[in-house]
């Protein structure tokens, strides 16, 4: 008895793993999101730029503060100088001689702080871009997401045709076996091709679920057999065109990236100023020098001074060069100026291709229905005798139409509200 206890549990654990297993590798769309921007490198790269524009800014941060030199020589000479030595040496066999000096600007035409703020404001610019790399993966990653779901759905409506043109074959056979008419011959012949044309379609729709799984694998870094769940459904936004596109304005990232870097602009004509005005800086230090034999110049001397650097002449290039960063300038403002206006344009074709795809689901489900009930009319029909074989493969074709275009249109007005968040800037937010 217990050996037969034993026995049952090992069987019944054995069929529930499986199960267990099939059940780890169960995504939903948000474990896709945050697998794609945990681990996709394209979202690395940009976390890259972020560290990058942040290590910028402590380099900014240095030109403020006193630089430090320190320098130290050993020079062996062939002979001292006059030869053979005396009481007035001025070059000795051996010297060594050390330095360190401090310098600390004071004054430079306002370039170092405009650098600062340059590289502050490029560090809020990279961060803008990281946000919009993450919105524009979350976008790939659901079009890939719903793309395994919309394999899948075919592969269920595929194999649903090919059960009915299975079913429509054994009915023609029966009555090809009842009735050995010519008519009835052609019946099954043409019901044995559109069998074997049903098998081909389910076994390409089940190669789209493996390509389409791998395209998510791809940004995901999620398992290649991954199984998938649908995901609950999206709520259309409510506002108006105007509300949407005036949204699209407060939210996008890269319009307030462009209004920065007409800031960061107007920064770099400061800094180019900047390295043509007169430059003032403190100087300290000290020197020792050491020499074998001893002349009468080595000794220890501590400085400390002024030093003050005034451009006279320099051929016309400050004023090509702020010229030049004036136009950069005004160049960042008509871009920001176009991308406001083509904000605009992205937030009316995503809100047009939404109300278009909703249109499409509502005629696609009304079509269904009128697909299906003529089937079910149709097969009634054919099986009393009262309708040809080619009625009923006629109205299976098109029901099996009409489940693809409402499932298409389905998950295409998903990816159309995804879509329009994308536009206005609020996707993941």
């Amino acid at each position: 008895m217990k050996l037969m206890r034993t026995a049952i549990l090992v069987l019944l654990f054995s069929g529930l793993a499986p199960w267990i297993y099939a059940g780890d590798k169960v995504y939903t769309i948000d474990d896709a999101y945050r697998a794609a921007l945990g681990e996709n490198e394209i979202v690395k790269i940009a976390e890259e730029d972020v560290m990058q524009a942040g290590d910028r800014v402590d380099q900014a941060w240095t030109d403020l503060y006193p630089r430090i030199v320190a320098q130290g020589a050993y020079t062996h000479f062939n002979d001292t100088l006059p030869p053979g030595g005396g009481a007035f040496l001025f070059q000795p066999l051996d010297q060594y001689q050390a330095s360190l000096v401090l310098t600390q600007p004071l004054y430079t035409g306002g370039r170092t702080l405009a650098a600062l703020r340059t590289a502050q404001k490029m560090r809020e610019t990279s961060s803008g871009s990281l946000s919009l790399t993450r919105q524009d993966m979350m976008l790939s990653v659901a079009e890939a997401y719903y793309g395994v779901l919309k394999a899948q759905q075919r592969v269920e409506i595929s194999r649903r045709s090919l059960e009915r043109m299975e079913h429509h074959r054994e009915t023609t056979e029966r009555e090809a076996a009842t009735r050995k008419t010519k008519a009835n011959q052609s019946a099954l012949l043409r019901a044995n091709s559109l069998v074997s044309q049903a098998r081909i379609l389910l076994v390409r729709a089940q190669d789209d679920v493996k390509i389409a799984r791998d395209r998510l694998s791809l940004l995901t870094k999620l398992p290649a057999d991954m199984q998938v769940v649908e995901p609950p459904l999206l709520d259309q936004p409510s506002e108006g065109l105007e509300d949407l596109q005036k949204t699209a304005l407060a939210n996008r990232v890269d319009y307030t990236n462009s209004k920065i870097n007409k800031s960061i602009a107007e920064e770099n004509v400061a800094i180019v100023k900047g390295g043509h005005l007169p430059q003032f800086a403190a100087v300290a230090g000290a020197q020792y020098q050491d020499s074998q034999p001893a002349i009468f110049t080595d000794s220890t001397t501590y400085y400390a001074g002024l030093r003050l650097t005034i451009p006279i002449f320099e051929g016309g290039l400050m004023n090509a060069e702020v010229s030049e960063a004036r136009s950069k300038v005004r160049q960042a403002e008509l871009s920001s100026d176009f991308l406001r206006k083509s904000i605009g344009s992205d937030v009316h074709e995503a809100y047009v291709n939404l109300q278009t795809t909703t249109s499409v689901l509502d005629t696609a489900k009304l079509g269904l229905e009128y697909a299906k009930g003529n089937y079910e009319a149709v097969e009634g029909l054919f099986v009393e005798g009262l309708l040809a074989s080619l009625s009923l493969i006629d109205a299976e074709q098109a029901f099996t139409i009409a489940e693809r275009e409402v499932m298409n249109a389905s998950y295409e007005r998903q990816l159309a509200i995804l879509r329009l968040k994308k536009a206005t800037g609020t996707l993941g937010k």
